[in-house]
């Protein structure tokens, strides 16, 4: 069947990792700061103690139904150090560490021209697992990608996450596509995985990343590698699409 929509992926995918060390770095310096100015005592060297696999760990069982989940992440953390917040701290928190992290992650150079290439004649939709879908929603705008998309599914709004296949099922209603006509764009296994499991062929973009793109650690060289599925489509630039799609 003929290809009429191409569904992406965001981080290392649309956007690039650039230095992850550094990343995280800064993450870890503005989160210590910013509960700094709400009471926070301890070192930043114990602070980092407290934030190792941040993100790793079990997602929280909400208390407020309007927080995001990295939101929950934040109060939670909070809570075990003692800190009382008001919902808008945290926020506020949440989306002036998110900047600092994001800071390091650059849209891919070919990107805006390969979306506007592809968007001419295929329906578009993003697919993105995130905790905090402001963030996205944030960075997309800014860098002019919104328009490009007739679907961007988040996964903390939708409440599926990669590799569960359901996270295709709102971009594939609002698209009108068939799993069968789209392929999806990714760069990790959970990508791939969750592409497979819903009929839609996928596309490995190969990028090597410095560090862990995924999650704080304290210990650089602890974090796990995943071998890709075999028999994977692969592409090593953005602009392979098009010589492919147009």
């Amino acid at each position: 069947m003929t290809i009429n929509g191409i569904f992406f992926d965001l981080y290392g995918t649309l956007l690039v990792y650039g230095n992850m060390d550094a990343a995280w770095s800064d993450w870890l310096i503005e989160f210590h700061e910013q509960l700094k100015a709400h009471g926070l005592t301890r070192s930043i060297e114990l602070f980092a103690k407290n934030c190792d696999r941040f993100f790793g760990k079990s997602e929280p069982t909400p208390r407020h139904h309007n927080m995001t989940v990295f939101e929950q992440r934040i109060q939670n953390l909070c809570a075990d150090l003692k800190l009382s917040l008001t919902s808008e701290d945290i926020t506020e928190i949440a989306n002036t560490i998110a900047s600092a992290w994001q800071k390091h992650i650059p849209l891919d150079a070919e990107a805006l021209h390969v979306l506007q290439t592809l968007h001419r004649s295929k329906k578009l939709a993003l697919i993105s697992n995130f905790d905090h879908p402001p963030h996205v929603h944030s960075v997309l705008s800014e860098l002019g990608l919104i328009h490009f998309f007739d679907s961007v599914v988040i996964s903390a709004e939708v409440g599926v996450k990669k590799p569960d296949p359901r996270i295709f099922d709102s971009a594939l209603e609002q698209t009108g596509m068939k799993p069968e006509e789209v392929v999806y764009v990714g760069d990790t296994e959970d990508d791939t995985e969750a592409a497979r499991a819903a009929g839609i062929v996928p596309i490995l973009i190969q990028r090597e990343n410095e560090g862990n793109a995924f999650d704080f650690s304290v210990n650089k060289d602890n974090s796990e590698e995943k071998e890709f599925a075999p028999n994977v489509k692969t592409i090593t630039k953005l602009s392979d699409l098009t010589t492919q799609f147009v």
